[in-house]
């Protein structure tokens, strides 16, 4: 861990602790030459081992500003494998917040996952709920009892998906440009909660196609939150983007036996990991638009957004 003085602002802590910007690593491979289209993934699981990807990318501007607003405690919620509540943890842990992490499920406790444990070994004050008890928080959090309990702490949403994590999003599109010295033709990311596309969206040229993957089964609600959170960033609808419903594998967290040989040849390939719930499903995909609907003489970027460690943990 970085040493960090009392007199280091939140930004030059962010600098220090993490890898902005993350890597941009081109891809080979003899299809991309035949139509002569250049790829690139975005390697934003290199952000840092416990704070990596889009997950990092969406509690930036959460954090910034529940410490400009004096708030020293953050609230969240979560499953049991968890990517976001692990990362939240982790981020407390290296930037002095308190963190609170409400978890769906009253039969569980710190041991029931690796996940669950890293978060409490950070600091992180866990409570188990009910699923309905947890439904009902997460839609309507303000008015819950055990909410309000924690008027001095900043909520931030499932996932980590608000308007505030758009921004930091976003930053990641302006690296993509400045590294490659172009908005690339196409940008795709694989789509849970919809926070990460509707940033890349917001902050996308209008010549940039924004292709989402999206990794739930039945997700089309998604395409109504991901419009209304690009209009509330950008004041307007934006229109070059389509998120893919059908590629899902089975639903979330869901694999096929198809998917893991994918994963298994890529890393082979590539010699860096991709898992199935997230980026696993979306360079399969990507290896099908390739054939369909990729143009020639163009230029690709896929956001890797981590979800490793989480993985790995859940594995063991």
């Amino acid at each position: 861990m970085t040493e960090i003085t009392a007199n280091t602002t939140f930004s030059q802590q962010i600098n220090q602790i993490l890898r902005i910007p993350s890597p941009l690593q081109k891809l080979n491979d003899k299809i991309f030459d035949e139509k002569s289209i250049k790829v690139f993934v975005k390697r934003d699981d290199l952000i840092h081992p416990e704070i990596s990807g889009n997950k990092w990318r969406k509690l930036k501007y959460n954090l910034l500003n529940a410490s400009h607003l004096g708030y020293r405690s953050i609230l969240t919620f979560g499953g049991a494998y968890s990517n976001h509540i692990y990362a939240t943890a982790a981020a407390g842990k290296y930037f002095d917040f308190e963190t609170i992490g409400i978890i769906r499920g009253d039969e569980l406790n710190i041991n029931s996952s690796q996940t669950l444990k890293f978060a409490t070994e950070c600091g992180m004050k866990l409570h188990f709920v009910t699923r309905n008890d947890y439904r009902a928080m997460r839609e309507n959090p303000q008015n819950h009892p055990l909410i309000q309990s924690f008027i001095h702490s900043k909520i931030v949403p499932e996932g980590g998906t608000n308007e505030s994590a758009l921004g930091g999003v976003g930053e990641m599109v302006d690296e993509i440009t400045e590294q490659l010295g172009y908005a690339p033709d196409y940008i795709i990311c694989p789509v849970g909660t919809g926070g990460t596309i509707s940033g890349i969206i917001a902050k996308s040229a209008i010549k940039t196609q924004v292709i989402g993957i999206c990794v739930l089964k039945n997700g089309h609600y998604l395409q109504e939150e991901v419009s209304r959170l690009v209009e509330s960033n950008v004041g307007y609808q934006k229109h070059n983007f389509e998120i893919l419903w059908d590629c899902h594998h089975g639903g979330y967290a869901k694999k096929t036996p198809q998917l893991m040989n994918f994963i298994e040849a890529f890393y082979e390939k590539y010699s860096f990991e991709i898992e199935y719930i997230y980026s696993g499903k979306m360079f399969f995909a990507f290896d099908e638009l390739i054939k369909s609907k990729i143009m020639p003489n163009s230029t690709v970027v896929l956001i890797h957004t981590g979800g490793i460690q989480g993985l790995q943990l859940k594995n063991e």
